[in-house]
């Protein structure tokens, strides 16, 4: 069973569970309020969605802050200055927490049956979309006809599956992450795995990030702040913005954009999807700025996967749970590129429903 062209991909649920009580930290997450498609990539400065509960705030810089600059290796912190502080707290299945430079940043854990050894995958959630929502609903499961969760247990070694919460930063400053030149959340990834590091033995050769709309804005920033991190991006429906070409889609052009550049020295792999003429949110059409990915990742040595599909701003219904593992597994941090698509992959010759997919090798 698949998806055929003209079907439209299964729609998600909303609302919010909040845990983070049982932290003893403010709560900081806020439901949209909205109609739109939840995770949908805005850039609408006039965005104010009411708090669920009367405690729980917007994170909000004040009007006379700017964000942080980037970190990376084109901007590293001054001599002499040594990085924020990080307080590890125990991490289990389930919610954990770090402290950031004095702020709590909450993050959900699943941990596989063994816990031994574990590779990790990282989900970024999109504009307004809910994180434990996000983290149950990521992947598409075709005969049961519904959205669920990655299974720790069924990669072929144990995956730890992290899902960071946002802080809920609005235009100009950011869209949930701060994608603007991630000086926020940088440190907070920096962070997590800081201290999932000390506490669990970690394959540093296989390290994932998965994001979707906003969260794959923030995913990508990751990618080309820690170009020799990360085994291999999985970005849905998102953008680049040290492409000045993908600049031009943002329609208000109210960010100005602070990414370190792309080294074509330093490679890399990207399984980037994209949704069509109806992959459109808000004030972007993601569709242009994923043809405009295309040139400028594999110009700079980066070897992407591309899968396109026609369901619009969603995350691929037709790439399955095991296409995702196995994409992954083929790439070690450090190992050759991959020369052909995975076994199972839709084709252009073979698609799976409306989706298909070509390998593009750096030029």
């Amino acid at each position: 069973m698949h998806w055929g062209p003209d079907a439209k991909a299964p729609p998600r649920r909303r609302g919010r569970s909040d845990p983070s009580d049982d932290l003893g930290v403010d709560s900081l997450g806020v439901d949209s309020g909205a109609d739109d498609e939840p995770g949908a990539l805005a850039l609408d400065a006039s965005v104010n969605a009411e708090p669920d509960e009367p405690e729980q705030q917007r994170f909000d810089m004040g009007p006379d802050r700017e964000p942080p600059p980037p970190r990376g290796p084109d901007n590293p912190p001054p001599e002499g200055i040594p990085p924020p502080p990080v307080i590890c707290n125990p991490i289990n299945g389930g919610l954990s927490s770090v402290i950031v430079d004095g702020t709590h940043r909450l993050f959900s854990v699943q941990m596989p049956a063994d816990t031994s050894h574990m590779a990790i995958l990282f989900l970024w959630h999109g504009f307004l979309e809910l994180p434990d929502i996000f983290r149950n609903e990521v992947v598409y499961d075709v005969p049961a006809r519904r959205w669920v969760a990655f299974d720790p247990n069924a990669f072929p070694m144990p995956l730890m599956i992290v899902t960071p919460w946002d802080t809920k930063l609005i235009p100009p400053w950011g869209l949930d992450w701060d994608i603007v030149g991630g000086g926020v959340d940088v440190g907070f990834f920096d962070a997590m795995l800081q201290c999932l590091r000390e506490q669990y033995a970690i394959d540093d050769s296989r390290i994932y990030s998965f994001g979707f709309s906003a969260g794959a804005v923030f995913s990508n920033l990751l990618a080309a702040v820690h170009p020799n991190l990360f085994a291999a991006t999985i970005s849905e429906s998102g953008a680049w913005f040290n492409d000045p070409a993908q600049w031009a889609d943002v329609l208000v052009p109210i960010i100005q954009w602070q990414w370190p550049a792309l080294d074509p020295a330093h490679r890399g792999s990207v399984l980037l999807t994209h949704g069509g003429p109806n992959d459109f949110a808000t004030v972007i059409s993601l569709e242009s700025a994923n043809q405009k990915a295309l040139p400028f990742l594999y110009d700079r040595g980066r070897t992407v996967t591309e899968c396109a599909h026609t369901f619009g701003h969603t995350r691929a219904p037709d790439l399955t749970q095991r296409m995702y593992y196995d994409y992954m597994w083929a790439h070690r941090r450090g190992g050759p590129p991959i020369g052909s698509l995975p076994p199972g992959f839709p084709t252009l010759d073979r698609p799976v429903g409306s989706t298909r997919c070509v390998l593009h090798p750096p030029r």
